[in-house]
């Protein structure tokens, strides 16, 4: 057997040290922070946030490593958009209620009486990014990875039942966004901003006589201990996005880039929107089960209540167009995805 020279080793070592750093495993792994201001018991965080992650970290093949800061770790949840932006995150979860005058353009899925199901409002909400070059310059400072809404939310009330339009006279209402108070104001009731936090107490101290709110909601927040009557409506939502810092999205690999582009987007906001849907029929069965009353409106009730809350859509064209925007061309985009008149 011959020996091996010295040349021989350090060429052989030399060769090993390539395979090493030429292997995925060797490579830098890029951690990133994403933000959500809500528990993991929160369905968006739960149930696509986490698994979505655990996909990329897992697909990733050790080149990114996602890590979750749920409950505000990283800051309150009115602030998560900022985070991302801004780079104290890479990504987060952000509700555009709690930002109000930031996402105009996006208000228009705030209107009332315009959301079939979270699915549909999440798709139409996507697909109105995609069409819309104003309503994408919202975004224009993150990667946006994904758009979406919650079911329609009803009218829960402690004492008085909302059977008819007129019933709605006098009574102090928790609402959910500029349009729906503006809904409130025509049918005769008293709209009234609150944190969903101190609903429960001004609902069982007759602060309020009722407030509007999905079923899910109801439910996690224990509202339906202290209401006894709700009115089926699918009245309003709540637009929502998933974003990303534009330098970290930079600076992530090609492949790692297609991986994510291809389980977000339109994907991953119907996934959220039908996620809010699956929640309402337990959350919709345990309320009923609490003794509180369903009510189903007369269809000629209703429809005179959608009837009289159409002005808001030519008075949000109004306000849009104000600001430069175009107000009745993003309305007629979203309507037309929505399927709604």
């Amino acid at each position: 057997m011959k020996s091996v020279t010295g040349k021989g080793i350090f060429v052989f070592i030399l060769l090993g040290v390539l395979v090493f750093w030429m292997s995925p495993a060797s490579a830098k792994q890029i951690t990133l922070r994403f933000a959500s201001g809500f528990p993991t018991m929160q369905v968006i965080t739960g149930k696509i946030i986490v698994p979505w992650i655990e996909e990329i970290n897992k697909k990733g093949q050790g080149k990114v490593n996602i890590k979750l800061y749920p409950a505000g770790a990283l800051g309150k949840a009115p602030d998560s958009y900022d985070l991302a932006e801004k780079g104290i995150a890479d990504l987060s979860y952000h509700l555009a209620d709690y930002t109000p005058g930031r996402f105009p353009m996006t208000t228009v899925f705030s209107l009332p009486f315009v959301i079939p199901s979270g699915q549909i409002a999440s798709e139409a909400m996507w697909k109105t990014y995609q069409k819309e070059p104003k309503f994408r310059e919202e975004y224009s400072k993150v990667k946006v990875l994904a758009l979406f809404c919650h079911s329609g939310g009803h009218f829960h009330t402690v004492k008085k039942p909302i059977y008819t339009m007129s019933d709605f006279n006098g009574l102090k209402m928790r609402t959910a966004n500029p349009s729906i108070s503006n809904a409130l104001k025509l049918w005769g009731a008293i709209p009234v901003s609150m944190p969903v936090t101190e609903t429960y107490q001004s609902l069982e101290r007759n602060v309020l006589d009722g407030t509007v709110m999905v079923w899910e909601g109801m439910g996690v927040f224990k509202l339906n201990e202290v209401t006894k009557y709700a009115t089926i409506a699918d009245l309003y939502t709540m637009p929502m996005m998933i974003v990303m810092n534009k330098d970290s999205w930079e600076k992530l690999p090609a492949d790692v880039q297609a991986l994510i582009d291809s389980t977000t987007g339109l994907q991953m906001s119907s996934a959220s929107g039908k996620a809010f849907d699956n929640l309402e029929v337990p959350f919709r069965a345990m309320s009923l089960k609490k003794g509180i009353k369903e009510i189903i409106m007369e269809p000629s009730e209703m429809a005179k209540m959608k009837e009289s809350v159409l002005p808001l859509r030519a008075e949000w064209v109004k306000d849009m167009e104000k600001k430069g925007l175009p107000g009745q061309q993003v309305l007629d985009t979203a309507l037309g995805f929505l399927g709604v008149e």
